[in-house]
């Protein structure tokens, strides 16, 4: 081959010559300039080289486009998650994130609390009366209270935090809640915020005001905390049993503060003080405003709250016995002979005097079914009794003596003799 047919590696061609005694191609000297001893090229561009060139070029760049791709996306997602560590890290050492900042001093709570209760004393026909706590829940002088502050009341008063004294009208009460609620005339009353007592945490402060002596101790505000949720109090009637459910707290609390508010430290009621447990210290009872509220709320609008479902309460009618579990085989004795269960139940050891069993069911009864439902223990008994009410006629199946039989008895009534 000619060396001037040989080509760069650049895609152009050189014009060469050829140096006889090197045998090797040099580069000839301009002929118009003489005094030149610089090299001197001529230049052919080539198509085909120049397309070759190009697509070797394009390859690389299709090679290093996924690459770039990549290493944009991996720095992407690894500033994203230093930006979230940054963001955690800032809530958790804010001081906004605190909602302690919100709650008051006991002192303020007492102060926003206070203007917005009552002092409240009932009179009954004979004379004796009770004395509570209230607190206005309408400006145009609602006030919310226990029932059994005004329980069987014929004259009903109201000390404002001002000492003017207003007589008071029962708008509405539940026995089975305890709530009741008053009206005085007037308006522009200091009404208390209502809480959540759903959200009520075990150990959270509490700020009650009440009157725990009556009138001598008027407004007086106590503290403690959330000592218990959710304790189920029996509460025995004289035609029916009540299971209610209310929190506990160990705030100082007496028979006066009955009806009064028990607050959160935001000054927000989450509860109405209801009772004390008899010889225990620190052992007090209040119901959770929010079954409350809706009571409240019937009351004031319809006069009563005898469609609300209570979220507070269940009521089951009395029967009128004592008794306990038997199971089948076990041995138990009537009138000095001795017999042998022939089916789990309940059996009867008292039959209250005042009640409509007495005369009916009689001691030493195997109680098996009501109304054909049959049931194996006490507790089984006591809530089958929830679908009834005081007044209903039922029949109840009994073995007596070791034989079966079916009487008749009016829940709830009252002994009218035979």
């Amino acid at each position: 081959m000619d060396q001037q047919d040989k080509m760069p590696q650049d895609g152009f061609e050189r014009e060469v010559g050829v140096d006889a005694n090197l045998t090797q191609p040099v580069m000839q000297p301009p002929q118009n300039n003489a005094e030149n001893t610089e090299n001197s090229y001529t230049y052919r561009w080539s198509y085909a080289d120049q397309s070759a060139f190009d697509l070797k070029n394009k390859q690389k760049e299709k090679k290093r486009g996924p690459i770039t791709f990549a290493i944009v996306m991996i720095l992407a997602f690894a500033v994203c998650i230093a930006l979230l560590i940054g963001v955690m890290i800032w809530n958790e050492n804010s001081p906004a994130s605190d909602p302690a900042e919100t709650d008051m001093s006991v002192a303020e709570v007492a102060e926003s609390v206070i203007p917005g209760t009552v002092f409240i004393t009932a009179t009954v026909e004979n004379g004796s009366g009770s004395y509570g706590t209230g607190f206005f829940v309408r400006s145009n002088g609602y006030i919310a209270t226990n029932y059994h502050v005004v329980e069987g009341a014929t004259n009903i008063q109201v000390t404002l935090t001002s000492g003017e004294n207003l007589g008071a009208t029962l708008i509405g009460y539940t026995v089975a809640d305890d709530v009741a609620v008053l009206k005085i005339e007037g308006n522009n009353y200091p009404t208390l915020s209502i809480g959540d007592s759903d959200a009520l945490r075990v150990g959270e402060t509490l700020v009650a005001v009440g009157h725990p002596l009556g009138i001598e101790a008027p407004w007086t505000t106590t503290q403690g905390i959330v000592s218990a949720l959710n304790r189920e109090i029996t509460v025995q009637g004289t035609y029916e049993h009540y299971e209610v459910s209310m929190f506990q707290t160990d705030a100082a609390l007496n028979p006066g503060n009955s009806g009064g508010p028990i607050c959160n430290l935001r000054g927000e009621v989450v509860g109405i003080v209801s009772r004390k447990m008899i010889d225990s210290e620190g052992l007090s009872l209040a119901l959770p405003i929010n079954g409350c509220i809706e009571i409240i709320d019937t009351i004031i609008s319809d006069g009563h709250a005898k469609n609300v479902v209570s979220s507070i309460s269940k009521t089951r009618p009395n029967i009128g016995i004592s008794g306990s579990d038997i199971l089948e085989g076990e041995c138990y004795t009537v009138n000095n002979r001795t017999y042998t269960a022939e089916t789990d139940g309940v059996l009867i050891s008292s039959v209250q005097t005042n009640s409509a069993s007495y005369g009916v069911l009689k001691a030493g009864d195997i109680m098996v079914a009501i109304d054909e439902t049959s049931f194996n223990s006490m507790d089984e008994l006591k809530e089958l009794l929830y679908q009834y009410r005081a007044g209903d006629r039922v029949t109840i199946t009994i073995i007596r003596y070791g034989t079966q039989r079916n009487v008749s008895v009016i829940l709830g009534a009252p002994y009218e003799g035979k």
